[in-house]
C-alpha cells in the first residue's frame, strides 16, 4: 500500500475519505493525511492549488482553514497535507481555470447553482463566498459540497429547515 510504505508505518493508515479523484489516509503520527489521486490529472490540478496556496500564504479562505502542503511526490501521485479542524474548505482536486460560464454549457451551470442551493440550503451563500474568493486567483472551485466545505463552527450558519418527511 503507497501511503504504508509512504508513513513507513508497519499497520496500514485509516482510510478517511475517498471520492472519484482518490484516497485519503490519515499519519500514524503526525497531525497530517495523504492523498493518493488515481490519476495524473488529478494530482497535477490539486497540486497547482495547493502550491498557489502556499505562494500566497493563504490557510484560511473567507474563515474557512485550509491545509497547507506539507509534501508531494509525482511519482506516487501523492500530497501531503496538514489535517485541519472545521469549519474547512478541501478537496481542490475538482479546481477549473477556466470560469465555468465559458467552459459549461448553460445547463449545466444551471444544474450546478441548484445543486448548491440544495447543499447548502440556507448557508448557500458561504458556499458561493469560497468560491468567489478563489476565483480571484484564477481558480474556480466546482465542488462545492458539505465534505469539502465543512461549516461547522462558521460563524452565523444557519440551521437546515426541517424537512417535511423529518416526522415519518
Amino acid at each position: 500500500m503507497i501511503a504504508q510504505r509512504y508513513f513507513g508505518s508497519a499497520a496500514p493508515p485509516e482510510r478517511i475519505g475517498w471520492g472519484i479523484s482518490g484516497y485519503v489516509y490519515v499519519s500514524p503520527e503526525l497531525p497530517t493525511v495523504v492523498k493518493i489521486h488515481h490519476h495524473q490529472e488529478f494530482f497535477a490540478r490539486e497540486l497547482e492549488v495547493y502550491q498557489r496556496l502556499s505562494t500566497l500564504r493563504l490557510t484560511s479562505i473567507i474563515g474557512l482553514n485550509v491545509p497547507r502542503l506539507i509534501d508531494h511526490r509525482p511519482s506516487l501521485r501523492l500530497i501531503e497535507i496538514e489535517l485541519v479542524d472545521a469549519p474547512y474548505l478541501l478537496d481542490f482536486a475538482g479546481v477549473e481555470y477556466t470560469p465555468p460560464e465559458i467552459a459549461w454549457e448553460p445547463d449545466r451551470v444551471a444544474q450546478w447553482h441548484e445543486e448548491i442551493g440544495y447543499r447548502f440550503g440556507p448557508n448557500a451563500h458561504i458556499a458561493y463566498a469560497a468560491h468567489h474568493a478563489l476565483t480571484r486567483y484564477g481558480m474556480y472551485y466546482m465542488d462545492l459540497r458539505p465534505s469539502n466545505v465543512n461549516l461547522t463552527g462558521f460563524p452565523g450558519v444557519e440551521a437546515d429547515p426541517p424537512s417535511e418527511f423529518e416526522d415519518l
